[in-house]
């Protein structure tokens, strides 16, 4: 018979769902983000640089440049639905935490207890509080 973790084992275990919803996926969201973005700006300087003047024969953009927007718009789109998901997976941690911290009272206390001085350490080694956001318990 398999045995379920369950009180301060549960309670740490659940721990780690919120350290990775609050404090390690939101940096992953972010560099979506910042892709993203870079990915809009680079677009943008593409159509424009090779848009010809009307007085040189122009009125519109090369034809091979459509071809490549429409591959970046694709690439935008991908990068977009992964920023997404990501967020949508920190929900489901901090969810998963909640329900489960509720149906187990040692857990719970657990939890909060960690939670309470939860920190990790930056590159300069100095301490970094895991915000607790997000999950009422």
């Amino acid at each position: 018979m398999t045995k379920y973790d369950s009180g301060e084992r549960l309670g740490a275990k659940l721990q780690e769902f919120v350290r990775a919803a609050n404090g390690e996926l939101p940096i992953v969201e972010a560099a979506f983000r910042r892709v993203l973005d870079k990915l809009q700006n680079s677009q943008y300087m593409m159509s424009t640089a090779f848009l010809r003047h009307p007085n040189f024969g122009g009125g519109g953009g090369d034809k091979h440049t459509a071809v490549v927007e429409q591959f970046a718009e694709t690439i935008a789109e991908c990068v977009s639905k992964a920023e997404e998901r990501v967020s949508l997976t920190g929900d489901a941690l901090r969810l998963a935490a909640q329900e489960y911290s509720r149906a187990d009272d040692g857990a719970r206390t657990e939890l909060q207890k960690l939670m309470r001085n939860d920190y990790t350490m930056n590159k300069a080694n100095e301490r970094r509080d895991i915000p607790n956001i997000e999950l009422p318990l």
